[in-house]
C-alpha cells in the first residue's frame, strides 16, 4: 500500500468511526448483554455461536447495518481487551495468546470437526 493508498484508508477509517460513534452506547449495552448470556451458555461449546449469530442477525434486521457495524465494532474491541488481558495474567504475549487459539482451530479444522 503506498502513501496515498494509507491516507485514503486512514480518512475513510476516521469517517466512519466519526458517523458511528453516535451508537457506540447501544452497541456497548448489546455487546455486554450478548456476552452474559452467550458466556452463561459455555458448558455447551456447540450451543455459543448460534446464539452470537442470532444476536449479529437480530441487530441487523432491528436495527439496521450501521447498527451491526457498531455491534461488531464493540465486539472486536472487546475480543481485543479480553485478549490482552488473557496475555497479561498468564505472562504470555497476546500473539501467544492467539496462536494458541489459531492452533486448536487448525487441529479442529483438520480433524473434520467445526472449528467454531
Amino acid at each position: 500500500m503506498d502513501k496515498h493508498e494509507r491516507q485514503w484508508v486512514i480518512a475513510e477509517v476516521q469517517a466512519e468511526r466519526e458517523r458511528l460513534l453516535p451508537l457506540r452506547a447501544e452497541a456497548t449495552q448489546t455487546t455486554i448483554e450478548m456476552v452474559r448470556k452467550s458466556g452463561a451458555q459455555v458448558a455447551e461449546p456447540d450451543l455459543v455461536p448460534y446464539l452470537n449469530l442470532a444476536y449479529l442477525l437480530g441487530v441487523k434486521r432491528a436495527r439496521g447495518e450501521d447498527e451491526l457495524l457498531a455491534f461488531a465494532l464493540s465486539l472486536a474491541n472487546w475480543a481485543v481487551a479480553a485478549v490482552a488481558d488473557l496475555a497479561k495474567c498468564t505472562d504470555r504475549t497476546v500473539e501467544q495468546v492467539v496462536d494458541v487459539y489459531e492452533t486448536a482451530l487448525m487441529a479442529a479444522a483438520e480433524a473434520g470437526e467445526d472449528p467454531t
